[in-house]
């Protein structure tokens, strides 16, 4: 699936806020050690793998929490 396609059934979904979906699409990486440094910038642990591309923190849950934060 599509990221994009990804965000927006999320979206529909209530699983995602309008916000939280701009920044998932920002921090998908086609890379793991990209994903890697940016979980150390928004200061979480670890990387998961978001269909081809990678994403920061251990799980979405993570990320969700550690993007909230970040201003």
């Amino acid at each position: 699936m599509h990221r994009f396609t990804l965000v927006l059934v999320l979206m529909a979904a209530g699983g995602l806020a309008p916000g939280a979906a701009r920044a998932q699409d920002y921090d998908m990486f086609p890379s793991k050690a990209a994903a890697e440094q940016r979980a150390k910038a928004l200061k979480c642990s670890g990387v998961f793998a978001m269909g081809k591309d990678w994403m920061p923190c251990q799980n979405f849950e993570a990320y969700q929490k550690a993007v909230s934060k970040e201003k």
